[in-house]
């Protein structure tokens, strides 16, 4: 029986001698930052086009032209976008309730009329958000609203005997 030794190539460094070591240096980190935290951009638009997709499923599910599992994966795309985009642009109360929604959607698999309900309670809630314009976590006017949603979405768990 042979043994047979193994043969080791050396890796060709030669891109990476040229290109350097990478990583993103911390000044333009820093730059970004700044921007973002004093960002010109209005999120109002985007979140008004991500709330009419919004109703636009509800009114699918409504009437029967869209399945369940499609229909919950659109709206997890969608509230996960309004989540991670909106502190970012100073509308944390939207991350906020956006949270407590995507929550909600990971946890269920059917859209009853249980769901309905609460789903159009988030898309009033955004658009309250919206037309009021309340930026940061809007006080105490957004903790009512998060917390009435999270309720709630505590109650349709008890109902349907989901744990979470």
């Amino acid at each position: 029986m042979t043994t047979k030794e193994p043969k080791y190539y050396p890796i060709d460094t030669s891109l990476k001698k040229k290109m350097g070591d990478g990583g993103i240096p911390s000044y333009i980190i820093k730059g970004c930052q700044e921007y973002l935290e004093s960002s010109p951009v209005d999120f109002t638009p985007y979140a008004v086009r991500y709330l009419d997709e919004l109703i636009d499923i509800k009114n699918k599910i409504e009437r029967g032209l869209i399945d369940d599992k499609t229909a919950i994966t659109k709206i997890f795309n969608i509230v996960m976008q309004l989540k991670s985009n909106g502190s970012m642009f100073h509308f944390q109360l939207i991350s906020m309730t956006s949270d407590v929604m995507l929550r909600f959607v990971e946890n269920v698999t059917k859209t009853d009329k249980d769901f309905l309900d609460i789903f159009f309670i988030y898309n009033r809630i955004l658009e309250t958000i919206l037309t009021k314009r309340l930026n940061g976590n809007g006080g105490r006017e957004g903790q009512v609203l998060t917390q009435e949603l999270y309720s709630a979405c505590l109650r349709y768990y008890s109902k349907n005997n989901i744990k979470v």
